[in-house]
């Protein structure tokens, strides 16, 4: 990379870290990019959402940034890695005490039903969060909107039936990663924020 480019990457960073901290800040942004794409009311109305405040905000917006979004935020991939790993170890911990008699290998199954991308995406709308998602997929909206809709003939799980957008799963399990993160990989804070109050949609 090229020393001007550099710098001009490093401007970009520091423009979005600014507008994270001051909601006053009304600079326009570069022309070849989309500034962050809400500014701080939306990252507090997440956080009302899911009953937690952020030390480091930037790990909010990451983790509602889609890789089709051009800004200068990182996309929620990382922090899904992490959420992923985080729901599953969670999941299995619940699971390993509410059922002591299962086998491993039925409580592998278990597990995979009860993490399984429909069930997911069902959180992701029953809390809003997909309002929050920053995108620019033409046709993603539509998707989304197409499964609500779906699943109002199925309450609980619709077998396959059902065509969820992967992105819903994604959103929710970053935002695990993103809380995860943020509470110094607290197990206990990421499950009682976000997964305790909705473990009835995984049972």
């Amino acid at each position: 990379m090229e020393p001007n480019e550099e710098h001009n990457q490093d401007q970009l960073i520091l423009s979005i870290q600014t507008q994270l901290r001051d909601p006053h800040n009304k600079q326009p942004p570069e022309e070849t990019q989309k500034p962050m794409a809400e500014p701080l009311p939306i990252l507090d109305e997440v956080e009302k959402i899911i009953g937690y405040n952020f030390r480091d905000r930037s790990l909010l917006a990451q983790a509602f940034t889609h890789g089709s979004c051009r800004c200068s935020t990182s996309s929620y991939e990382r922090l899904e890695y992490v959420g992923d790993s985080v729901l599953n170890l969670l999941i299995s911990r619940e699971d390993y005490f509410a059922y002591p008699d299962l086998q491993p290998g039925k409580l592998t199954r278990l597990r995979a039903a009860n993490v399984d991308t429909e069930k997911l995406a069902r959180v992701a709308v029953k809390h809003n969060l997909h309002k929050y998602l920053r995108h620019e997929k033409p046709l993603l909206d539509g998707q989304i909107r197409e499964f609500m809709d779906a699943i109002a003939d199925y309450p609980l799980h619709s077998s396959g039936l059902v065509n969820a957008p992967k992105v819903l799963a994604d959103i929710v399990e970053s935002t695990i990663g993103a809380i995860f993160i943020d509470s110094n990989s607290s197990i206990d804070t990421t499950w009682k924020v976000l997964l305790l109050p909705t473990c009835h949609l995984f049972s």
